[in-house]
């Protein structure tokens, strides 16, 4: 059962995008703030190419979008106000098939996978003060459908 704090900071939320500079289009789109794992995978099967971004500010606050709707800086400008200059970690979670044979398809089920991009600024330091990323970081040791695949680029 959730405890109020995690109903409270667990939500959906309408995200925006735009570059910064004069005369850029904003766009507005579903997203989540600190999702759940649950939330992810659901989200993961809604998604229309099976992939999700993040990003993680300094204080584990976790934003989380279909990839097909925008990239990582222009959220990060459209929501804070303020350009990137590598003080937020981003990645992605797609799902991944290990028993799949390789194609150019994305998996469309299958063990979670988490990729972060950044790592030799903040990246996995500021991933990992998300409470939901913790989690799923702590199960990369685990045996078949609940081991979570991590890798840092």
């Amino acid at each position: 059962m959730k405890s109020f704090l995690q109903y409270i900071t667990e939500k959906p939320a309408k995200l925006s995008s735009a570059f910064p500079y004069k005369g850029a289009e904003w766009s507005d789109f579903r997203g989540f703030e600190n999702p759940s794992e649950k939330e992810i995978t659901t989200a993961l099967n809604k998604s229309k190419i099976k992939e999700l971004r993040f990003v993680v500010d300094s204080k584990g606050k976790m934003w989380m979008w279909d990839s097909y709707d925008a990239i990582h800086e222009p959220v990060i400008y459209a929501m804070t106000g303020e350009k990137y200059v590598g003080d937020y970690a981003k990645g992605f979670v797609q799902f991944f098939n290990i028993g799949a044979s390789l194609t150019r398809r994305p998996a469309q089920s299958g063990n979670l996978k988490v990729t972060i991009m950044n790592t030799r600024t903040v990246g996995t330091n500021f991933a990992l003060k998300n409470r939901t990323l913790k989690l799923l970081a702590k199960r990369i040791n685990a045996k078949d459908k609940d081991r979570v695949y991590w890798s840092d680029i």
